[in-house]
């Protein structure tokens, strides 16, 4: 049964909820999983069976928390292609030169990506 939203504050709040929870869990499941208890295996497998998951059950539970796992989902991939785009040339002209290069073309990366992802996440924002 779908959670009926009094009115759009609520909306918005659970659209933030399933946005940052997302990164939240994820962060904390690699983390802790991966690095610290160094379990390789299982953990992409069950991580990817939850990330596919979890905005099925609350699309049908929560729609606007499924949403903003949805949006995080997209904006990680962004982050993803952006930085990807604005590292390459630094892969070229990096040579012996190692992090010096990288942190500039990483920073205008971090810069383009932040810029960009505020103004679509405060469009949805304001539509919710």
């Amino acid at each position: 049964m779908p959670h009926v939203y009094a009115d759009s504050r609520e909306k918005r709040l659970d659209f933030w909820r399933g946005f940052v929870g997302w990164f939240v869990f994820n962060v904390i499941s690699v983390g802790v999983l991966g690095f610290v208890l160094n379990l390789a295996g299982p953990v992409p497998g069950s991580l990817t069976l939850l990330n596919i998951g979890a905005p099925i059950v609350l699309g049908f539970t929560r729609p606007y928390a499924a949403l903003g796992v949805l949006v995080a989902f997209g904006s990680a991939l962004a982050l993803t292609v952006t930085l990807a785009i604005f590292e390459t040339p630094a892969d070229f002209t990096a040579g012996r030169a190692g992090p010096i290069v990288f942190i500039p073309f990483g920073a205008l990366g971090l810069a383009a990506y932040g810029i960009g992802a505020f103004i679509i996440l405060r469009k949805i924002h304001r539509r919710l």
